[in-house]
């Protein structure tokens, strides 16, 4: 098949505002017009003074109400110390969708110097290995259930709303299982967990953010999330589905 990917940079008398000059903090932050259904990539270029600074790439997506529709996030360490470069996360905007808010991070203590902030709208006709490898689809899903007090379980389900059954893990086999489960658990993302989701080292993370609503089952190591959300993950799956490959992780207390 041969691979074609069009890929249009929004001016700002469309959609966006794209920030020139440069600036340093230990927080980069910008909020843009979205249109639903559509998929963009964000990316700014960033250096700091240490080696393998850890950096955190957090996109909010809002309605015209101002209310949280879904988030996605992006877990990376940055050359150094000095060197510029990129990071970038790609945002898909769900029905709804008015604006996003992106967020690059530092750890506490460390600055940011950041130029070269940009908006790329991205329409795509790639085969699937080639959409993996440059970072423009969902690699895993993370489902956000602090606060819940959601128990760790060898078969955790998640479930919509609607009663629909998303995610059970149901075709694996007793040795994967054993040996790696349907699932990863943990308080924050960290290298470990982000690797759950990563389908080799040359691939980006592009992790599908999602929050339970509620916690399910005898055992309370299932799941409720949104209507939205359940959407938003089978959408997703129309692409790549990385519920095959079990790359799900739960954030529990």
């Amino acid at each position: 098949m041969k691979l074609k990917l069009q890929i249009f940079v929004l001016s700002l008398a469309l959609f966006v505002c794209i920030a020139a000059g440069t600036g340093h903090a230990s927080e980069f932050r910008r909020t843009f017009l979205l249109e639903a259904g559509a998929r963009y990539e964000v990316s700014v270029r960033i250096r700091t003074d240490l080696q393998d600074a850890p950096t955190l790439a957090s996109v909010y997506i809002h309605n015209e109400h101002g209310q949280y529709l879904r988030s996605t996030q992006l877990s990376r360490s940055l050359a150094g110390p000095s060197q510029w470069q990129h990071v970038s996360t790609i945002v898909t905007a769900p029905p709804g969708a008015l604006q996003a808010t992106v967020v690059f991070t530092a750890s506490e203590g460390i600055e940011m110097e950041w130029d070269e902030f940009n908006i790329r709208r991205v329409e795509l006709d790639l085969a699937d290995e080639e959409l993996i490898r440059q970072g423009l689809v969902y690699t895993g899903l993370i489902v956000d259930a602090r606060g819940l007090n959601l128990q760790r379980g060898m078969s955790p389900k998640i479930y919509s709303e609607s009663g629909q059954l998303i995610y059970a893990g149901v075709a694996v086999s007793y040795g994967f299982l054993q040996e790696a489960g349907i699932a990863s658990y943990g308080q924050e993302l960290n290298p470990d967990l982000l690797r759950r989701i990563q389908p080799d080292d040359t691939v980006k993370v592009s992790p599908l953010v999602v929050h339970a609503l509620n916690v399910e089952g005898t055992t309370e190591s299932s799941v409720t999330i949104s209507d939205v959300d359940a959407q938003a993950i089978l959408d997703a799956l129309n692409t790549y589905d990385f519920l095959a490959h079990y790359s799900v992780v739960f954030l529990i207390d």
